[in-house]
């Protein structure tokens, strides 16, 4: 395979986007498919194609003319349809555990080293700037739902158009209307990426744009229905490729999505039924002479004749077998997705008394598959913070060296419940009953002091106080004597 400066090099700008194009490796389902199974009004069941209108025969006034029987007619009658966004409960269940806790970059040498922390604090400055805690979850939420995604970093140019020492990111998702291409050499190193993307100006004309990243710059190509020239070649002031690439080869749910279809259609029958079963229906024997009123209390239905029966048409037993197959269906999905379920109608069976051990083994699943995630996530927040590194080490003119000492591993750190009362219980055991506690930071602590600095210098006033009552009225007792 071709290098993509290789690729750069020819002269036909066209012949560059297309062998580019043509090295990106497809996914097995298509992204209009993924992005169906996430919208619940796209959803099998609430398509009349697969889920048919039922079709009922209506008689009507007409008679055959031969046989004089009642002629009937169709009709069409909308059925129940109940659609279920268990997909992005997937989704944000797993981002929950894996980024609810932000990560940390932690140094892998602590030194006292000045250029080194001034490099590493520049760097977690950067981070911050952009909010990178928030950044996190909208990444991992587009790759658990699209199945890829990057991360673009660039220093923010100024009113002349030359690049300022501002360093930011952006987000880059087929969702916003960006085709992401990666290009890999022989040995599967990302040497280059290209973002296809569209520019729609005032007077509705749409420009289409293609833009490789290589070490050191990026190539801009641009056109009209589908034939491009290159605009420009400027250097993106990094010495890596500034773009990120994640990706994952099936959606977070795509396991188990037959078994959620198959919920969809058990809810929506069963809506079905409800609708001609729920209300109570009557069958009459014989002819009848009145009918109650809506609300009536007491009511009271007459019929003439010997033979006039009313009876009331209901289930002589709920629909066990449906419950039974909706539980096991919903344990198949949680369970194969391994995401806890800790709906409210779960958890509060729990009680509050659950140890920590029982709790540790009740979600050692949903932290055995973020360990999974760490394995793509690790990986690029460690090229991430070495990318941005390098940045803020061109920014100011930091040397080499200083850039290869400075090395971090990010830490990561799924949600876990905690017994806070059974922890505070095994700490004050271990420490034989003696504090652990400072009164200031439990006054901290407290939820009911709204203002804890003023209530701790309170507090700290009515002890002096106390003490100097204390003191003077021991004096007075001792003169009393």
């Amino acid at each position: 395979m071709a290098q993509i400066k290789e690729i750069l090099a020819l002269n036909d700008a066209t012949d560059v986007r297309s062998r580019i194009v043509a090295t990106k490796k497809g996914f097995h389902i298509p992204l209009s498919d993924i992005m169906d199974e996430w919208n619940p009004e796209q959803h099998k069941v609430m398509n009349p194609l697969y889920r048919k209108k039922k079709v009922v025969k209506i008689k009507t006034d007409k008679k055959d003319p031969i046989t004089g029987a009642s002629i009937y007619k169709e009709k069409k009658i909308e059925v129940c349809r109940v659609a279920i966004p268990i997909q992005r409960l997937l989704v944000e269940r797993t981002i929950g555990f894996l980024f609810g806790i932000p990560v940390e970059y932690k140094l892998k040498e602590q030194k006292n080293d000045s250029a080194t922390t001034r490099l590493y604090e520049g760097v977690e400055n950067i981070f911050d700037y952009n909010k990178i805690k928030y950044f996190d979850k909208r990444l991992a939420r587009t790759i658990f739902r699209e199945r890829e995604a990057a991360e673009l970093w660039y220093f923010v140019p100024d009113e002349n158009g030359k690049p300022t020492d501002e360093i930011r990111v952006r987000l880059l998702a087929n969702t916003s209307g960006d085709k992401l291409y990666p290009h890999f050499d022989d040995y599967e190193r990302m040497d280059g990426f290209a973002r296809e993307y569209t520019i729609k100006d005032y007077n509705g004309v749409v420009t289409y744009h293609f833009d490789v990243y290589t070490d050191t710059q990026v190539y801009q190509y641009s056109g009209v229905a589908g034939t491009y020239k290159l605009n420009g070649v400027t250097p993106h002031g990094f010495s890596k490729c500034p773009v990120i690439y994640y990706r994952q080869e099936e959606a977070e749910w795509s396991c188990v999505q037959p078994v959620i279809e198959r919920i969809e259609t058990l809810l929506s029958n069963w809506g079905d039924t409800n609708d001609y079963f729920g209300s109570p229906s009557y069958f009459f024997k014989g002819k009848l002479e009145g009918f109650a009123e809506k609300g009536e209390q007491g009511r009271v239905y007459q019929g003439n004749g010997e033979g006039a029966d009313m009876k009331v048409l209901s289930w002589d037993s709920s629909p066990a077998s449906i419950t039974g197959e909706l539980a096991n269906l919903f344990n198949i999905v949680f369970s194969y997705t391994q995401t806890p379920d800790i709906s409210f109608e779960n958890m509060k069976t729990l009680g509050g008394n659950t140890s920590g051990v029982a709790i540790k083994l009740m979600f050692t699943d949903p932290h055995m598959k973020a360990d999974v995630k760490i394995e793509l996530f690790g990986e690029m927040f460690t090229r991430r913070f070495n990318l941005v590194k390098d940045g803020v080490a061109r920014s100011n003119g930091m040397s080499d060296v200083i850039v290869d000492k400075t090395k971090v591993v990010p830490v990561f750190t799924p949600y876990m419940p905690k017994n806070e009362s059974e922890e505070v219980a095994l700490i004050a055991t271990s420490t034989g009953g003696k504090p652990t506690m400072s009164q200031e930071e439990g006054v901290r602590l407290n939820p009911k002091n709204k203002n804890p600095e003023k209530v701790w210098e309170q507090i700290q006033a009515e002890d002096a106080a106390s003490a100097q009552q204390a003191m003077f009225g021991s004096a007075t007792t001792g003169q009393d004597e």
